[in-house]
């Protein structure tokens, strides 16, 4: 049974890694762009193996198939708005460094909603906080707090869709009861306004 969900991960890893290939070519509809995608991940997953980890939960397929469906869109609306901000010359982004929670209890889980954000126009995450379940982002635009309650509302969707798909059921319900708790959004604060894409990343983690 351990070997087979292990092969079942290393699969996982594969497929996801391949599907982040097409994504960054903009192009799923090749075929060669998936040979090459599943051929750089299988590269990747020789030359550079992920360490053995314990993996927590299982994967629920119909969640993440809709798991993907919304990265997808996410992917297409995020690229619509960054292009039309950057094409607008009346628009100046401001942008910021945000602390967002990733409460994803298996580091694999995690790993994956990090790359996930990663590839959504918009965002980069520059820090992750593993003991404190958090992630720390550079923003793209992030001028008002309507902007910032953006941002964590599209976190707090990743985050909910990851547990759903790969976690058990009952993470859910502590999710849903650490959200009941906390703001979505904190009140904006002008140390979190960056000039620009120059900031410190070597900072301490709070």
């Amino acid at each position: 049974m351990r070997d087979f969900k292990g092969l079942g991960l290393r699969v996982a890893t594969g497929c996801w890694l391949a599907f982040a290939w097409v994504l960054l070519w903009g192009d799923p509809t090749s075929l060669g762009t998936w040979v090459a995608g599943f051929g750089i991940a299988l590269i990747v997953m020789v030359v550079f193996p992920l360490p053995r980890r314990k993996v927590i939960g299982t994967l629920h397929l119909f969640d993440a198939i809709r798991l993907v469906l919304y990265v997808l869109g996410q992917v297409t609306i995020s690229s619509v708005e960054v292009a039309w901000v950057s094409l607008s010359p009346w628009r100046k982004p401001t942008a910021a460094l945000l602390v967002a929670p990733m409460r994803l209890e298996s580091d694999f889980v995690l790993s994956l909603a990090v790359n996930t954000l990663n590839i959504i126009p918009g965002g980069i995450v520059v820090r992750i906080d593993e003991r404190n379940r958090q992630v720390i982002m550079h923003v793209f635009e992030a001028g008002s707090q309507k902007d910032v309650e953006k941002f964590y509302k599209s976190i707090a969707a990743i985050e909910w869709r990851y547990v759903r798909a790969f976690e058990p059921r009952e993470n859910l319900q502590h999710l849903e009861q650490a959200r009941r708790t906390t703001p979505v959004a904190p009140a904006i604060k002008d140390e979190w306004l960056v000039d620009g894409a120059e900031f410190e990343t070597n900072s301490e983690v709070r």
